[in-house]
């Protein structure tokens, strides 16, 4: 069952890796049938450009013929790759169609715009006419080529996915059939087999321990479970017969010491009477002396709380002088700082004016500069008309002509976001000038207002240095009641200890005495229920067939 899912996903695998190739095929059928139907576009713009650019001799037709030939080599750059050998044929024949359109076009149309009559105008259409429909055709065909490979390409692809789908449903199908077959023959074996162990448990459960033991020679868990049920047998076989021979002996011993039990709680209530008439008298004695050392020890932690207390005041003294000491250190640096602030201020005031005084120097030379792209951009015009006139021998200066036209539109374009750039820096730094004035009168309010701070951290310091001495001198004066105290509380300890040192004495005896007798009286109790358990017991052991 696992080969055959194993051998189905290898198969979809290959389906579906041939269709991601096909797939990847068409989407470069695509970008060829694309790019061939853009250069078709593109020369037919260019077709249509050299009538209007003999009707009108305008250099703007000019520009654009241009620009669509520029876009034709890129979009062939593109096309190229993609194509097959075969094709290339045709592809070369549409560049060279292209070269003679652009060869007729700068050679014969430019030079000639101002003398071509209506029937030099009628020939040239017809000869252009047929680089037209010839390279119509090559596009066409290109992209014929192309839609057909993408149409067949589909076709492969949908047949590869039907393919897949149909591995799939089978491969399915006869896994959840061999399934089913497989675990009907497994539940008919295992349910057999427990059955077996069911009625064994169900024998060992009444008692029934004698009888055969579960044959099985598998090695899965139905025989481990067979063979635990066989251990099970055999070891409460050998348990009831170790009982059945421990509880004869316990009923023989727990009749003997229910009788010594009886004995020995006589004796003991004897002794309890005499041990208790001690004890009342040490305990007595006892109390007593707890309670001056109980009092003493009050009096001596009251001493030493007062005196840790002290010595905390003593700490929290030296730490808030030394808080005091640094928060006068941070105001005198604070007040610099501050003063340094006020002498920044001041100066980036001054230079944000200088600079709003710069920004309308640098707005004069951008319209001197604009005015020159304007100068420059009506030159270029001018020499673009004339090179036209100029007819061959001005084809190249056309084209200077016309790239410094460019470069005068894009100048003049850069001059007004430079323009824009600066009104916007002069008007930031106005209102930054503004800002910072404020910030000045601020920056001084507020160095004022550090000195006053700084004056009462000074008187706050010396009355902190005054309180942490006085501090000091209490914190002596209740280390040597502490001490005194001490020397006191462990005189009173040693006459309690031996106080309660005798009282214990009494009452561990008394105690133990007692204990003994409910001790016995325990045993003989035990000894009475545990006679019952043993009869109890020997009833159950009867019942199990060894």
């Amino acid at each position: 069952m696992a080969s055959a899912f194993i051998i189905a996903i290898f198969v979809t695998f290959l389906f579906l890796n041939h269709t991601g190739d096909t797939m990847d095929e068409t989407v470069v059928k695509n970008e060829v049938a694309i790019h061939s139907a853009d250069l078709v576009t593109l020369f037919h713009e260019k077709y249509i450009l050299i009538p209007e650019y003999l009707l009108m001799a305008e250099d703007e037709k000019l520009t654009e013929y241009l620009a669509f030939s520029q876009s034709f080599a890129e979009t062939a750059k593109e096309l190229m790759p993609n194509l097959p050998d075969e094709q290339l044929d045709m592809f070369y024949q549409m560049i060279e169609n292209n070269h003679e359109l652009d060869q007729y076009f700068f050679s014969v149309v430019v030079p000639n715009v101002q003398q071509i009559n209506t029937n030099e105008f009628t020939d040239i259409q017809a000869s252009v006419q047929e680089l037209k429909e010839d390279t119509t055709r090559i596009g066409e065909e290109l992209k014929s080529s192309a839609v057909a490979f993408n149409q067949d390409a589909m076709s492969a692809a949908q047949r590869d996915l039907r393919n897949v789908i149909f591995i799939l449903i089978f491969s399915t199908v006869a896994a959840i059939a061999i399934s089913f077959v497989f675990l009907f023959i497994m539940s008919r074996s295992i349910k057999k087999n427990l059955n077996k162990i069911v009625v064994r448990s169900q024998e060992i459960a009444d008692g029934h321990l004698n009888n055969e033991a579960l044959e099985y020679d598998g090695k899965d868990e139905i025989g481990q479970l067979s063979l635990s049920m066989n251990h099970m047998g055999e070891s409460l076989r050998d348990m009831i017969s170790q009982v059945s021979e421990v509880s004869a002996l316990v009923d023989k011993q727990s009749v003997q010491l229910l009788h010594s039990s009886e004995e020995v709680r006589e004796g003991s209530d004897q002794v309890a009477v005499t041990i208790e008439e001690l004890a009342n008298g040490a305990t007595s004695q006892a109390d007593n002396a707890t309670v001056i050392s109980e009092n003493t020890k009050d009096f001596s932690q009251d001493i030493d709380e007062a005196t840790a207390h002290s010595n905390e005041l003593v700490d929290f003294s030296k730490q808030v002088l030394d808080v005091s000491i640094k928060g006068n250190q941070d105001m005198e640096e604070s007040l610099t700082q501050m003063n340094r602030v006020n002498t920044v201020v001041k100066s980036s005031v001054a230079k944000v004016k200088s600079l709003e005084s710069k920004t309308h120097s640098i707005t004069e030379i951008v319209d001197v500069i604009k005015s020159i792209a304007e100068q420059t951009n009506l030159l270029a015009l001018n020499a673009s008309i004339e090179a036209a006139r100029a007819g061959e021998a001005g084809k190249g200066f056309a084209v200077v002509a016309t790239e410094v036209r460019k470069l005068a539109e894009e100048v003049t374009h850069s001059v007004e976001n430079i323009t824009g750039i600066v009104l916007s820096i002069k008007t930031e730094t106005t209102s930054i000038a503004e800002e910072l004035n404020v910030g000045y009168t601020e920056v001084s309010k507020g160095t004022e207002v550090i000195e006053r701070t700084g004056i009462q951290f000074g008187d706050i310091k010396n009355k902190v240095e005054e309180m942490s001495d006085r501090v000091t001198g209490i914190s002596t004066i209740f280390k040597k009641v502490a001490q005194s105290s001490k020397e006191i509380n462990e005189s009173v300890e040693n006459i309690a200890a031996v106080s309660e040192e005798s009282a214990a004495g009494s009452e561990e005896i008394s105690a133990t005495v007692v204990e003994q007798s409910q001790a016995v009286e325990t045993i003989a109790a035990s000894a009475k229920q545990l006679t019952s358990k043993v009869e109890e017991m020997n009833n159950m052991i009867k019942r199990f067939e060894l």
